[in-house]
C-alpha cells in the first residue's frame, strides 16, 4: 500500500479491548448435516484480533507484497499495540502515504522491504523518521464465487 498504489481505505476499529486467545478450531471434513456434529459458531474477533482497542482493518492496494502472500484488494489486519521487529510485515508512513512492506534491519540501516523483487526497497536513513503504523498480523482474501 502506497500513494503510488492507490488510496488505502480505513475501515473501523474493533469495539473490543484486551488481548484475548483463540477458543475454537476448524477441521476441513464436517459431519453428517442430521448429526449434531458440534459445530458452533465462531467469533472471528477472538481468533484473529489479540488487542481489540489497537487492531484495525486496512485494504491493501497493488502487487509489491505478493510473493509474500498479501494481494491487490486483499483485507490485512494490523495490530498498533505490537512492536515492530526484523521481518515483521508492517504498514508504515513513507512519502506522505501509508506502505505494507517487510521490515528488515541490518547493523545500523533500516530498510522498507517489498516481497516483489522488482519493486525497490526505501531505504530508512534516519531511524528516528521512520514511522511505523503497526505490524501486519492476518491477511484475508476474498475468493472468486
Amino acid at each position: 500500500m502506497s500513494s503510488h498504489d492507490g488510496p488505502t481505505q480505513l475501515l473501523r476499529p474493533s469495539p473490543e479491548n484486551g488481548p484475548r486467545k483463540p477458543r475454537s478450531s476448524v477441521a476441513f471434513g464436517f459431519g453428517s448435516p442430521a448429526d449434531d456434529s458440534g459445530i458452533g459458531r465462531l467469533d472471528l474477533n477472538d481468533i484473529l484480533i489479540r488487542h481489540a482497542q489497537a487492531t484495525f482493518v486496512m485494504r491493501v492496494s497493488g502487487a509489491a507484497m505478493r510473493e509474500a502472500g498479501i494481494d491487490d484488494g486483499d483485507l490485512v489486519l494490523v495490530d498498533r499495540a505490537i512492536a515492530a521487529a526484523h521481518h515483521h510485515v508492517v504498514i508504515a508512513i513513507a512519502d506522505e502515504g501509508f506502505v505494507c512492506r517487510r521490515l528488515v534491519r541490518r547493523a545500523h540501516q533500516m530498510r522498507l522491504c517489498a516481497a516483489d523483487p522488482a519493486v525497490a526497497d526505501i531505504v530508512v536513513t534516519d531511524s528516528a523518521a521512520l514511522q511505523v503504523w503497526g505490524v501486519v498480523t492476518h491477511a484475508i482474501k476474498s475468493l472468486p464465487i
